[in-house]
């Protein structure tokens, strides 16, 4: 599947069909993904299921910690 992205407020997003996240067996409210940087320049999106608040944010955290020094200056603006 091919997709564009979209402009939201100052940044671009990508939006993932209703249907797609069904199919998936994703909830559209809960679901997490986790996206990684290839080293040939692409980047890798994976969902990340959780049915626990706890599991929700350790991911959560772990974000926060892998991309630390962006977090810093993206609070800066």
């Amino acid at each position: 599947m091919i997709k564009k992205l979209i402009r939201h407020g100052n940044s671009k997003a990508l939006v993932i069909d209703k249907a797609l996240l069904q199919a998936a067996g994703l909830d559209e409210d809960t679901a997490l993904f986790q996206i990684t940087i290839d080293p040939n320049g692409g980047l890798v999106i994976q969902s990340v299921k959780t049915d626990n608040d706890a599991l929700k944010e350790k991911a959560f955290r772990e974000v926060l910690e892998e991309n630390d020094i962006l977090m810093k200056r993206l609070a800066k603006r």
